[in-house]
C-alpha cells in the first residue's frame, strides 16, 4: 500500500512547486519582454509575424530547405474584392416575390449552336481534377456518380481518360490540352463537350513537369509514358508534337472534324489580356468560353504562379461578360475560381455567366462522410489526393451521395433565392439584380452602388 502513496506524494509536491514557480516565471518573462531588446526575446517572433505572416514563414523555410519551387495545393487567397462585395436584390413591394409553389427553371444549355448541345439540370458542373495526377480513382468515380445523380456534368481534367468513370457520368466534358495523352479519336468521341485547355486560374499557361515518383504504374500505362518519364503539361497547344506548337484555330478545326456534333469550349486562366484572349477564342469559332479566376485551385501550383499572376474571378467575369456583349458573340460563358455556395453562383450568373464550375467545393463534399477518419491527425484531402500518404480509401457510394446532397442543397437554395427576387428562371437574372457594397466594386462590376438611390416603377402585381 505504501507504494501507492509515493506517486501521489510526488504529484502533490510537483504541483505545489509549479504553483510557487509559475508567478515568478511569469514576472520574469514579462519583465524580459518589456525591458530587453525585441531581438533578444521570443516576442520578436510575434512582431515578425505582423510583417511576415506564418504562411510566408513556412514558404521561406521550405525554400531554404529544398532549394526548389514551393508547390502548394488549392488556389490563391490574395483577391481583395470578390463576390462577397455584392448583394442580391430582394423583391418585396415595388417588385413582388413569387409564391413558394412557383416553379423555377435552373436548367442551362451550353453550346446552343451545336447539333448536340450540352444540357444540364442545374447551372453547376464539376471542373477538372485529374485522375492520377491530382485525385484518386475512388474520387473520380464518386464525382461521376454524384454529378449523374444531380443531373449535371463532370470534367475529365488533365488526367488520362478513365472509361469506368465515363460509364457512370450523365454528361462528360473531356479536356484536350497541352499533353500527349487522350488523343485517340475514339476517346475524343466519348465527350459530350470538348474543352481545349490553355490555362487555369492557379496555373495560367505555364508548363508543368510532374515528378517521376508520384505517378504509379497504372497511371503511367494510361498516360503512355515510360517508367522514368515525367508527365508533362506543355506551355502551348500542339497537334502532332510538343515542339511544333499549334494555334487555337488549328486545334479547334481538328476537333470539329473529329467530333462535329458536340460543343467546343476553351478554358483559360484570367489575365489582363482577357479581352484579346477572348477575341482569339471567338476567331477559332468556339461555342463556350470558360474563365478561371486566380482563386481557382490546383493540386501542384508554384506559389509565385498561383499568388502573383492573373486577375480574380469578379473582375475577370465582369470584363469577359462585357466584352462578349459588346462583340455580340453568340457563345456561352462559364466561370470558375473560388465559388463555393449558391449565393456565389447566382451572383456570377447575374453578372453574365451562363454556368459555373466548382472544384474545391466538390472535393470537400465527397470527403465529408469520412472526415472524422482523417482529422485531427491528417487533412481531409488525404481522402482524395492521389499522392496522399497515408491514403485513406474513400467510400465511393457515400461520397457520391454527399456530392449529390451538396448539389441538391445548392439547387434548393437557388430556387428560394430566385423566388425571393421575383424571378422564375436563371435567364431572367441581370446586373440589375445586384448591388455593390463598395464604389470601386460597383464600377468594376457595372452594378449599382448601395449608397445611390434607385428609381423603379411600382409593380402592378401587388
Amino acid at each position: 500500500m505504501a507504494l501507492i502513496w509515493i506517486p501521489l506524494i510526488t504529484l502533490a509536491l510537483g504541483t505545489a512547486a509549479l504553483i510557487v514557480a509559475l508567478p515568478l516565471l511569469a514576472r520574469r518573462t514579462i519583465r524580459a519582454v518589456l525591458s530587453r531588446p525585441l531581438s533578444d526575446t521570443l516576442a520578436e517572433l510575434y512582431v515578425s509575424s505582423q510583417s511576415t505572416t506564418p504562411l510566408k514563414m513556412i514558404y521561406l523555410s521550405q525554400r531554404a530547405e529544398s532549394g526548389g519551387p514551393v508547390i502548394r495545393p488549392m488556389g490563391s487567397a490574395h483577391p481583395v474584392h470578390g463576390l462577397d462585395d455584392l448583394a442580391l436584390n430582394p423583391a418585396q413591394l415595388a417588385r413582388v416575390p413569387l409564391p413558394y409553389t412557383a416553379p423555377v427553371d435552373l436548367s442551362v444549355t451550353l453550346g446552343r449552336r451545336a447539333r448536340r448541345p450540352l444540357r444540364l439540370d442545374i447551372p453547376i458542373f464539376v471542373s477538372g481534377m485529374a485522375y492520377g495526377l491530382a485525385v484518386t480513382r475512388q474520387s473520380r468515380l464518386a464525382m461521376a456518380k454524384g454529378t449523374a445523380m444531380a443531373g449535371t456534368a463532370l470534367n475529365s481534367g488533365q488526367g488520362p481518360y478513365f472509361s469506368e468513370e465515363r460509364k457512370l457520368c450523365r454528361a462528360y466534358i473531356l479536356q484536350f490540352g497541352r499533353w500527349t495523352w487522350n488523343r485517340d479519336v475514339e476517346i475524343l468521341r466519348q465527350a459530350d463537350m470538348l474543352e481545349i485547355q490553355v490555362g487555369q486560374g492557379a496555373q495560367p499557361g505555364n508548363a508543368v513537369i510532374g515528378h517521376v515518383g508520384d505517378v504509379g504504374p497504372e497511371i503511367r500505362e494510361m498516360l503512355h509514358i515510360g517508367p522514368e518519364e515525367p508527365p508533362i503539361i506543355h506551355a502551348r497547344l500542339f497537334l502532332d508534337r510538343p515542339d511544333r506548337p499549334s494555334t487555337l484555330r488549328e486545334v479547334a478545326a481538328y476537333l470539329r472534324g473529329v467530333c462535329p456534333d458536340v460543343p467546343l469550349a476553351v478554358k483559360m486562366g484570367a489575365g489582363d489580356d482577357i479581352e484579346a484572349d477572348i477575341d482569339v477564342a471567338l476567331a477559332a469559332d468556339v461555342d463556350v468560353v470558360v474563365i478561371d479566376g486566380t482563386e481557382g485551385a490546383t493540386g501542384n501550383a508554384p506559389v509565385t504562379i498561383s499568388d502573383h499572376f492573373g486577375i480574380p474571378t469578379l473582375p475577370a467575369l465582369a470584363r469577359a461578360a462585357r466584352h462578349l456583349r459588346e462583340r455580340g458573340a453568340d457563345v456561352d460563358l462559364v466561370v470558375s475560381g473560388g465559388l463555393r455556395e449558391p449565393g456565389d453562383f447566382l451572383k456570377a450568373i447575374a453578372l453574365g455567366a451562363d454556368c459555373v464550375a466548382i472544384g474545391t467545393a466538390a472535393m470537400f463534399a465527397i470527403a465529408h462522410p469520412q472526415i472524422t477518419a482523417t482529422v485531427p491527425f491528417h487533412p481531409p484531402t488525404d481522402l482524395v489526393f492521389y499522392r496522399s500518404h497515408p491514403q485513406i480509401p474513400l467510400d465511393v457510394d457515400a461520397a457520391a451521395q454527399a456530392l449529390a446532397n451538396y448539389l441538391a442543397s445548392c439547387r434548393a437554395e437557388m430556387e428560394i433565392a430566385l423566388r425571393t427576387m421575383g424571378r422564375s428562371s436563371l435567364h431572367e437574372l441581370s446586373p440589375s439584380d445586384l448591388v455593390a457594397m463598395d464604389e470601386g466594386v460597383a464600377r468594376l462590376a457595372d452594378v449599382r452602388f448601395v449608397g445611390d438611390a434607385r428609381e423603379l416603377a411600382p409593380s402592378t402585381g401587388r
